[in-house]
């Protein structure tokens, strides 16, 4: 019966480094960017006649700037 005996796990070569999150990030980032060389860097987006509104006006300012309500300066 070959599964009722246990076997050892080979240890791993010396000369092998071990594998980190920053190059599992750096493998990432050159195969994301080498996969999208062959298309331009911005996007091609026509804009239609009815794609874009005026902006509605900002609400009125809770705030009173009119310049009756400004205290006078009291200097003599």
């Amino acid at each position: 019966m070959p599964a009722s005996h246990s076997s050892s796990i080979q240890a791993s070569p010396r000369h092998m480094r071990l594998v980190t999150s920053q190059d599992l990030l750096h493998t990432s980032i050159n195969a994301t960017l080498s996969t999208k060389t062959d298309r331009p860097s911005t996007p091609v987006h026509h804009i239609q006649e009815d794609d874009y509104g005026v902006p509605a006006p900002p609400p009125p300012s809770p705030v009173s700037f009119r310049p009756e309500h400004w205290a006078t300066p009291n200097r003599r």
